[in-house]
């Protein structure tokens, strides 16, 4: 029995390396999540270059974003210069200031070199992910992707006023500081590009634009423009447009995942950092996801520090999942499971088993009822209360 099961674990994990490397290999984006760092460690603003593959068309240069970063310096994750936010994946992302009040601020773009040049007449998806800067006063639209033969390499801060057809319509405004918004077009190609850029390339004037809302309980001073974080850049080949729809971000929309919008704070005692947290979870997911790691360490130190305490996870799920139980009932016992992963994280952290309870409310009490999908994302979670 004990063979089977190794044969399968390993055929599994070959599976998973596999799907993996097909991935890796599909995107001509060569580091597309930003995790490859090369160089210095990364202490200011302007940072991009460090990111293999990746630089700036202008003399003023994107941001660089990771959890590596000091903590005080306003490059860190998930805390820094344009607010709070988490990776969508790994530890990195990329920032970028797509318009500004009066343009008195300059814009910043990104820039990376394919890995091969295009062909005539073929078809490409490309998406990329957006997340609103919490202090930014503005929200905005033609947030897109140019794509040329050259690299473009200029003196100044001006603005870049390439013509953009990614994607094809850029009026929608992104306003969501909570969770990354998928961005995806189709390009079809006109021979040889082998640049990509990302940011806003329209006139000031002609740039939707809203006001944005601070979230509560920031209070740090916001900037007069909209400043966004990208992660997750793709570009590839594909035969047919259907390949490549917004489809596809209707169902990215179950991948949002509730950001934590705090920081873990070194003064406070174990008990306290224990009694607060929350581990939150994309739609349907049952494992626990690579953002909230770190709060999953600061946890089991914090448990370790204080033998004493004792928790109660308590798993819950949003409304959509609760429904959709009807016609799946695999999803029946998913608020348990994400209490049990949540466990099984602190044990193998070497937290005792018996410090640690599971119990299940499944929707029984969301954390917010206003059915929007910033919303929905507080609900899907694990809570953590410490027992006696």
């Amino acid at each position: 029995m004990r063979t089977i099961i190794l044969s399968l674990s390993l055929l599994l994990l070959s599976t998973v390396q596999a799907q993996d490397k097909l991935d890796h290999d599909r995107n001509w984006v060569t580091n597309g999540d930003f995790e490859t760092v090369e160089g210095k460690k990364l202490k200011r603003p302007g940072g991009i270059a460090f990111a293999t593959g990746w630089g700036s068309p202008t003399k003023r240069a994107a941001d660089l974003f990771s959890e590596s970063a000091p903590a005080e310096s306003n490059v860190s994750a998930p805390k820094n210069l344009g607010g709070e936010q988490t990776a969508l994946s790994g530890s990195n992302y990329a920032g970028i200031r797509a318009w500004s009040f009066q343009n008195k601020e300059p814009r910043t773009y990104l820039q990376a070199k394919l890995k091969k040049q295009m062909k005539k007449d073929s078809l490409y998806c490309v998406r990329y992910y957006v997340s609103l800067g919490d202090l930014s006063k503005y929200a905005t639209g033609e947030v897109g992707a140019y794509l040329g033969k050259q690299k473009i390499e200029k003196d100044d801060e001006a603005s870049l006023t390439y013509e953009v057809k990614v994607p094809q319509v850029r009026t929608k405004i992104h306003e969501d500081m909570y969770s990354w918004q998928g961005v995806c077009g189709v390009y079809t190609s006109g021979g040889l590009e082998q640049y990509l850029v990302i940011g806003n390339f329209a006139a000031t004037e002609k740039t939707p634009n809203a006001k944005a809302k601070r979230p509560r309980g920031e209070t740090r001073p916001q900037m007069a423009s909209a400043y966004y974080f990208i992660d997750n850049v793709e570009v590839f080949q594909i035969k047919s447009r259907g390949e490549c729809t917004c489809e596809q971000l209707d169902k990215a929309e179950s991948e949002f995942i509730f950001s934590r919008k705090d920081a873990p704070n070194p003064n406070m005692k174990p008990a306290e950092k224990v009694d607060r947290q929350v581990f939150y979870f994309k739609r349907f997911q049952r494992g626990l996801d690579s953002s909230m790691e770190t709060w999953l360490a600061e946890m089991a130190a914090s448990m370790k520090a204080d033998a004493s305490i004792k928790v109660k996870l308590t798993g819950h799920m949003d409304a959509t999942e609760v429904e959709r139980t009807r016609v799946r009932p695999d999803l029946l016992e998913l608020a348990r499971e994400r209490a049990e992963v949540v466990k099984e994280a602190l044990v193998e952290s070497g937290i005792e088993a018996g410090r640690i309870s599971v119990e299940a409310k499944a929707g029984e009490e969301p954390a917010d009822d206003s059915g929007t999908e910033v919303g929905m994302s507080k609900n899907r979670r694990v809570e953590v209360e410490i027992v006696k």
